[in-house]
């Protein structure tokens, strides 16, 4: 009998497994259920699509997008793996050819949409198939305090009761708080099952925090430095989509646009055209969510800050899904902490609810406002605890800073809180130590106190920044919900005491014209490979791969991803055995593409000499 690794090489075409995908490729051949909570990009559809070939029967996949589902059958069947999908878009004849296929036994992977399990033929017809596993993808879904809620995903325990032998059950996500993991292990109907969570760090990822004078300007100086570069724009509104769209096509970009105000055949071939690699950049609202299977995607820019980091990380992680190198940026201003207020007021009407958004949206801010490692504080929220402290990878860590004796302005920022008595929260105290006169400050009699003026000297944003220090620090504690305010901690006390000095780190930040981010670099086993050098080989490797993709009608990164072009232009193998090498090539891709980008990189090896 195979083994889960002779699959992943034969058929996907690598060496070894990612952390904590063998275990639980391992449970469910077991014949144990699971709950797996992996980042996105951790190759959650591995740890069932291996078992799914190792197991007698079928394997029925639920999820949640139509187009998701087209791209990874695509993927699969250009792997020679029996797979098909069934819904709404297959006709009469197409469904009924698919049936017939499942019937005869010459599929392994089914792929439907949780309402398909609501529909009666269907269900009958399964009931009389030999099912191994049932694994539902993006399984939150099944949850209200999930971020993307599906009640049809209620259907599965019923639908599975109604089976005369009950298969395998597999749940898979990318982020879950603890309320949604028990939603999903209850309403699934999950069974002794083991729940795995996969380490949340994707080290191919940059992250940066950018404030830049002008958002759309610091968008067009970046695409000018990546024009061949696949990446996604996120805004927050329909109308900021648009307007952005109009401003990159103006300038010559290959851009799409993406948002829930489109037609369904507008939005289909939006997605299509990105997928293909027609457009470059696609600019979206977060409706361009769950279904975004293309692995090469090098940039995600959010052009104003999501409502939580849930949100954020699982956006930003769709760049480099495919190991290689990706960038994610959030350009944030002040202005966009109102506008997610103002989201979140119109959308949620549960009190409860709404509190729980503003918390997380106060998270969101701080991981925008902070000076620590970005890196550090997703995973904290995620509930790791990383053994550094500095990651030395993402824009705070890259930051150059001085450190300077802030004992003076912390002092005076404690004894303003204490006066306030935990009753106003940060923009009344920077007015008051800014010695503002505007109306606030006269009704409350704030000019009489005695800090009012006290850092007089120093602009607002200074100001602002060094209270948001001292929140960061210790020394003051800002409270949850939608008006939060600021109170002294003990650590502040003793500040206000003169029992102890206060050292911060200031950033000496570059003029915003060299803000950028660090050489793009393509880690290959432990050396560092320089992707100018190598850029003229992988872009004809890369226009190879878009003559066949044009030709088989699939997308672009199916065929083979970024990270397996640039691996072939650093180690230009010129044999079917040296080709077998690379990561990602299994035996069936060898054999039906390997020749032709052999040729490519004979050719290039001649025209160098």
């Amino acid at each position: 009998m195979a083994r889960p690794i002779d699959i992943l090489k034969r058929y996907f075409g690598y060496e070894s497994f990612r952390p904590g995908q063998e275990e639980v490729i391992d449970t469910l051949l077991e014949g144990r259920d699971c709950l797996a909570i992996m980042p996105t990009g951790a190759g959650k559809s591995i740890c069932f699509q291996v078992p799914a070939l190792l197991l007698p029967g079928i394997t029925l996949i639920v999820s949640p997008l139509i187009s998701l589902m087209k791209d990874q059958v695509d993927s699969l069947v250009n792997q020679q793996i029996p797979a098909t999908y069934i819904n709404s878009q297959c006709s009469f004849d197409e469904a009924k050819q698919r049936f017939a296929a499942i019937r005869a036994g010459r599929i392994k992977l089914v792929y439907v949409s949780p309402e398909r399990l609501q529909n009666e033929f269907f269900s009958s017809f399964m009931q009389t198939m030999p099912i191994a596993m049932l694994i539902i993808d993006e399984a939150h879904c099944v949850s209200q305090w999930g971020h993307d809620f599906r009640p049809s995903y209620c259907a599965v325990k019923e639908w599975l009761a109604r089976l005369p032998r009950r298969p395998v059950v597999g749940a898979f996500t990318a982020t879950a708080t603890e309320k949604v993991k028990a939603d999903m292990m209850n309403l699934l109907g999950l069974q002794n099952e083991r729940v795995f969570i996969g380490g949340f760090d994707r080290p191919n990822l940059y992250f940066r925090v950018v404030s830049p004078a002008d958002k759309t300007m610091f968008i067009l100086a970046y695409l000018q430095r990546h024009k061949q570069d696949s990446g996604i724009i996120y805004a927050a509104t329909r109308k900021e989509v648009e307007r952005l769209y109009g401003e990159l096509r103006r300038r010559g970009v290959r851009v799409g646009k993406y948002h829930a105000g489109m037609s369904d055949e507008a939005r289909r071939k939006a997605q299509d055209d990105f997928t293909y690699d027609n457009v470059d950049v696609m600019v979206a609202t977060n409706a361009f969510g769950m279904g975004i299977d293309k692995s090469n995607v090098r940039f995600v820019i959010h052009y104003q800050m999501p409502k939580n980091l849930e949100s954020y990380y699982q956006e930003a992680g769709r760049a480099g899904r495919d190991g290689g190198p990706g960038e994610c940026i959030l350009l944030f201003s002040r202005q966009d902490i109102m506008i997610q207020k103002y989201l979140i007021e119109m959308s949620v009407q549960d009190p409860q609810q709404q509190d729980k958004e503003f918390h997380m949206l106060q998270r969101m801010v701080q991981y925008c406002e902070g000076r620590h490692c970005l890196r550090r504080y997703i995973l904290t929220y995620f509930g790791e605890e990383p053994s550094w402290q500095r990651c030395e990878k993402c824009g705070n860590c890259d930051q150059e800073t001085v450190e300077e004796d802030r004992t003076f302005e912390v002092r005076n920022i404690c004894q303003c809180v204490d006066e306030l008595k935990g009753r106003f929260g940060l923009t009344m105290v920077c007015d008051i130590l800014k010695g503002s006169q505007n109306a606030k400050v006269k009704r409350y009699g704030f000019q009489n106190k005695s800090s009012f003026g006290l850092l007089q000297t120093y602009s607002g944003p200074e100001i602002r920044d060094m209270v948001k220090q001292a929140v960061e620090d210790g020394y003051l504690e800002q409270s949850e919900g939608k008006y939060p305010v600021l109170s002294l901690t003990a650590s502040g006390r003793d500040v206000l005491a003169g029992n102890c000095q206060v050292v911060q780190a200031r950033v000496v930040a570059p003029p915003e014209a060299e803000i950028d981010l660090p050489k793009r670099q393509v880690k290959k086993k432990a050396s560092v490979i320089d992707e100018d050098a190598l850029r003229p080989l992988f872009d004809a490797l890369r226009a190879r791969r878009y003559e066949l993709a044009q030709r088989e009608h699939i997308p672009p990164f199916v065929i083979f991803s970024d990270a397996t072009l640039w691996e072939m232009a650093a180690q230009k193998p010129l044999s079917l055995e040296a080709m077998a090498q690379i990561k990602g090539v299994g035996d069936f891709k060898l054999n039906k593409y390997g020749n032709q980008f052999i040729h490519v990189i004979e050719s290039y090896i001649q025209n160098q000499r």
